[in-house]
């Protein structure tokens, strides 16, 4: 199975970042959203469910007396063991070392959490492999209890694959 192709595709609405009292808004966006942006594009992706793993202390945390001052990228070194999807869906054993892209829009930083189950689109970059995460979630979905990994298979198999603004 070739790997899925996606290009970065703004999921928030951004409103007056100015000051830390500005809310961050989002569309809706969940599994169905990042596999159909990542079929329609020219980068490459392999869908993995596993565990993260990697150090909670190294996510950017907004700086208390200037919150718009949060670094806007943070790449964290990071594992995910579980399964690769492929044709027969998540059937393929991995234990891959991947980079942790971890974005901040303003004061609002992405989140993650060590040891928690993953579905997880991983962009192949020069070689290595990138999850890329923002406060408006992003490519990696966790702690969905296997809904994530049947939505993306209903995707797959040509079935429901319906946008989350469209519910």
């Amino acid at each position: 199975m070739p790997p899925l192709r996606t290009f970065f595709l703004p999921v928030a609405v951004l409103s007056a970042l100015a000051s830390p009292a500005s809310a961050l808004s989002c569309l809706p966006w969940g599994p169905s959203d990042a596999y159909l942006e990542a079929a329609k594009s020219d980068k490459s992706y392999v869908v993995v469910e596993g565990v993260l793993s990697f150090d909670e202390g190294a996510l950017p945390k907004a700086p208390q007396d200037n919150p718009n001052a949060a670094p806007p990228r943070s790449l964290i070194p990071s594992r995910i063991e579980g399964k690769l999807m492929t044709a027969e869906g998540f059937s393929k054993p991995v234990d891959l070392g991947i980079t942790l892209e971890i974005l901040c829009f303003g004061p609002w930083c992405a989140g993650a959490a060590d040891g928690v189950e993953y579905l997880a689109f991983l962009e192949q970059r020069d070689g290595a492999y990138v999850l890329r995460m923002d406060p408006c979630g992003g490519f990696g979905f966790g702690g969905t209890d296997g809904a994530a990994r049947d939505e993306v298979l209903a995707c797959h198999a040509g079935k429901s694959c319906t946008p989350w603004s469209e519910r």
